[in-house]
């Protein structure tokens, strides 16, 4: 028996061999495979903070950009608002000024016209006077 025996057990032997040398194989892929995957997880981080980090440059940019045509659109509407203030302020000034002159001379014309027809009671009175004497 010893000698059936020593035969498969020898075959065992080497089977064993083989799938040990298999199996160091697998572990060579393995740790291969396991530092192929830490550093693309490390790189796909790094990629994930330059992502974020652009996008944060981006959003903090274009709020930039935008706060700063809001308070330039902002300017030209109070510039805008305050030369129309002006001009309907100047309007008022000139028609307050034109209506002061016509008011002058509508005096001035009354006057003209109580003296005209004060000199026409004088000369009415003096007619009536040198008819009745």
């Amino acid at each position: 028996m010893s000698t059936t025996f020593n035969p498969e057990v020898a075959a065992l032997r080497k089977e064993v061999e083989e799938y040990g040398k298999e199996l160091a194989e697998m572990r060579g892929t393995v740790n291969q495979l396991n530092k192929i995957v830490s550093a693309s997880v490390r790189q796909s981080i790094w990629q994930l903070i330059a992502v974020f980090v652009s996008l944060c440059v981006t959003i903090a940019g274009g709020l930039a950009y935008q706060t700063s045509a809001i308070d330039k659109r902002i300017e030209q509407l109070e510039r805008s608002s305050n030369t129309r203030y002006e001009q309907i302020e100047k309007r008022f000034e000139q028609s307050d000024k034109n209506f002061g002159d016509r008011f002058e001379q509508l005096e001035k014309r009354i006057e003209q016209s109580d003296k005209n027809m004060a000199a026409r009671f004088e000369d009415l009175k003096q007619e009536v006077r040198g008819q009745r004497k």
